[in-house]
């Protein structure tokens, strides 16, 4: 048994080797998209954060200072991760944009997006389901389920956090059964945001220590599943998993 487990985790590591070399780089980067209107950096410490985060508890070597990207960036397609977050409504995406975003998602990007706001009814989620709308005419927005391999990716899941449960359930887009695209309400970077003197710049709402651990469990685990997909769909790495977990109980 133990000999299996360390021929799965090496196999699941050489899975992320394998699209950082792909990308062209040895560190995982992860980019914020910046856009026109509204506030494409309303967390500015909240990936920082949460690439601290990566290197301390997997092996993923990083970059821990994000970097800024307009999606007309030809460097766009260098990375397997990217970032758009706000707070506010922003001016809809030029369509030659959205052309190469749907490119990106395409050819094998993965796209998390996360509102800011800790708002139910907020002008960036009007402005999100626009722009998915125009992305993916055919594929709307749909909630991911719980027995999706993001929820197991790297720790073993059961429920969706963030700095405020504004919903229970995040959504997503699939393409021909891989998922380019995730959405969250709930202020992810929020509760991932860290200052450089270690304290963390925002309350969360209502959960506490338990609800900001397990929201930067949840920024990893879509990390490792924009880098592996589907790798741990299959039920045989179940006790893996469950071994994985129990050695990272405490944060």
């Amino acid at each position: 048994m133990r000999k299996h487990f360390f021929i799965i985790v090496l196999a699941y590591l050489l899975l992320v080797g394998v699209r950082l070399a792909a990308a062209g780089y040895s560190d995982l980067t992860l980019p914020r998209i910046i856009y026109k209107g509204g506030n494409d950096n309303a967390r500015p410490d909240g990936l920082r954060s949460l690439l601290s985060q990566v290197a301390r508890r997997t092996s993923i070597e990083v970059n821990r200072e994000p970097i800024a990207l307009k999606l007309s960036d030809p460097n766009l397609f260098k990375y397997p991760f990217i970032y758009l977050g706000g707070d506010e409504a922003f001016e809809p995406f030029a369509d030659s944009n959205l052309k190469t975003l749907r490119k990106y998602l395409s050819y094998g990007g993965f796209l998390f997006i996360d509102d800011n706001s800790a708002k139910s009814d907020s002008g960036f989620d009007h402005s999100v389901r626009r722009m998915v709308k125009r992305l993916f005419p055919q594929t709307p927005l749909r909630n991911i389920p719980r027995d999706h391999s993001v929820f197991r990716s790297f720790y073993l899941l059961n429920t969706v956090s963030g700095r405020a449960i504004i919903k229970s359930y995040m959504e997503g887009v699939s393409i021909k059964g891989r998922t380019v695209l995730i959405y969250s309400a709930n202020d992810q970077a929020g509760a991932w945001s860290r200052n450089k003197l270690g304290d963390w710049n925002y309350d969360v709402i209502a959960g506490g220590y338990r609800q900001r651990q397990l929201s930067i469990r949840l920024g990893i685990n879509i990390i490792l599943y924009a880098l592996t997909l589907d790798y741990k769909k299959d039920m045989v790495h179940l006790p893996i998993i469950l071994e994985r977990l129990r050695r990272y109980q405490s944060p």
